[in-house]
Order: C-alpha cells, then structure tokens, then sequence
C-alpha cells in the first residue's frame, strides 16, 4: 500500500476480466477531457468500445494489466501486450483519474508497466494522440523518444504518435 502526496492509500494489483467495466470508465472518463484540445466537433468513441476492445484484449495470454484502487474507487490503470513484433511491447492503457493527477501515481504505474515488459521484451511503444501535450510530456520525461512523424487515426478522429523506450535487461 502506498500513499500519493496526500491522497488516500492506493492498492496496485493485477486486473482481471471482471475489472473490464471499471478500465473502460477510466478511460472514458480520459478521452473527455480530450475535448479541451481535440479539433471542434470531435466525440470520443462510445463507451462500449472500450469495454468491448479491454475484454479481448484482458483474454489474450500476453496481456498484462494492473489497476490502482483507493479504497473502493479506482485510480487508474495500466497495460501492455505484444506488439506483434519480435521484442516488442506495445502500453495499451495508462490512464489516471483526474483526482489522482500530479500525484505520482502515473509515474508508479508505467515503471511497472516497464518492469514487467522487461522481463520478456526489449522495447516498449505506445501511441498517443499528437494534440495530448500533458501526456506527451509526461513520457518525454519518463525517458520515452518520439519515433516519426503523426499519422491520422480514422477510429479515433485524431492524429497520433508514436513513442518508445528500450528496456532494460
């Protein structure tokens, strides 16, 4: 059990299938406030695509999820698969419900995320909306390099980027 800068204990665990409901409202609840940057007129994609794509993807043997509790309120959540790609790991998820912002609890839960990428991979990628400044700078200073230039995202209505990290071994 940990404490973050004054907030109340958080609980990191593993998620199983059963926290699928929970993961998709946090990120719900993330791709709202990209409203603030998003070009006027965009929605987010409907809440049950989230949920829809976490289930799959909680059921693959590759993944790995954990999830951040405060008592009986989520915090947040991280998670990674296999890119596909030989070595290769792909952050899915990672994301912190605004109360717990600026805590540290983003950094505690992608260092874990890399820790246990490590053990089975050498690199790390995620992809990230390009307009999502905050988030972009949080992984510039977690030691994540952009890799090329945006590409446009049709599921999503928003370019993205590409960032990666090695992984130490």
């Amino acid at each position: 059990m940990a404490r973050w800068s004054g907030m109340d204990p958080i609980v990191i665990r593993r998620a199983s299938l059963s926290d699928a409901p929970v993961l998709a409202e946090t990120v719900c609840q993330g791709f709202e406030g990209y409203r603030e940057w998003a070009p006027r007129g965009w929605d987010p994609p409907a809440p049950q695509l989230h949920l829809v794509g976490i289930r799959e993807r909680l059921e693959r043997p590759d993944a790995w999820c954990e999830l951040a509790e405060a008592g009986s309120e989520p915090a947040g959540h991280g998670a990674f698969l296999a890119s596909g790609g030989p070595g290769l790991a792909h952050l899915w998820m990672l994301f912190v419900r605004e109360p717990w912002w600026g805590t540290g609890l983003a950094a505690e839960l992608l260092a874990r995320a890399v820790a246990a990428a490590a053990r089975d991979y050498a690199v790390i990628r995620l992809h990230t909306p390009a307009g999502q400044a905050r988030a972009r700078a949080f992984y510039e200073r977690e030691g994540w390099r952009q890799e090329g230039g945006a590409w446009w995202e049709p599921s999503l209505g928003l370019d993205l980027v590409e960032y990666r990290r090695p992984l130490p071994r």
